[in-house]
């Protein structure tokens, strides 16, 4: 009778970490994003499109991007899905000096489990 309560116990244990195990997909992230700046960047198509989806800027907050690069410029270009929780993709940044925007190395994004957060090169973005 013990060793059936254990087994019960050890499918039961089974069963609650599968059903709380995080699948993802490459248009999870997909969506408007903010992070504690005000940056507000929108990413659509990223299952769709074979060269990858773009993250268009749609808010600049205090980001030091101009109001001028709203809905023109964006913070990523090209992110493709990895597997599992992960993406990459080409990092901008912009020059506030010469009002310029330039590519900017790599960027990882790695997303939360809950899908509410992701995180790209250290700074953590979150679902509006």
């Amino acid at each position: 009778m013990k060793t059936i309560k254990i087994l019960f116990l050890f499918v039961g244990m089974l069963a609650s970490g599968a059903v709380s195990a995080q699948t993802f997909k490459a248009s999870d992230l997909d969506g408007r994003w903010k992070r504690s700046d005000g940056m507000t960047v929108d990413i659509k198509g990223t299952s769709t499109f074979v060269e990858g989806s773009d993250a268009l800027v749609i808010d600049v907050g205090n980001s030091g991007w101009p109001q001028s690069a709203r809905m023109v410029a964006f913070k990523f270009r090209n992110l493709k899905y990895q597997g599992e929780n992960k993406w990459l993709g080409v990092n901008y940044m912009h020059m506030p000096q010469s009002n310029y925007r330039k590519e900017d190395g790599k960027v990882n994004i790695v997303m939360a489990d809950d899908k509410r957060s992701f995180n790209a090169n250290g700074t953590t973005y979150t679902r509006q």
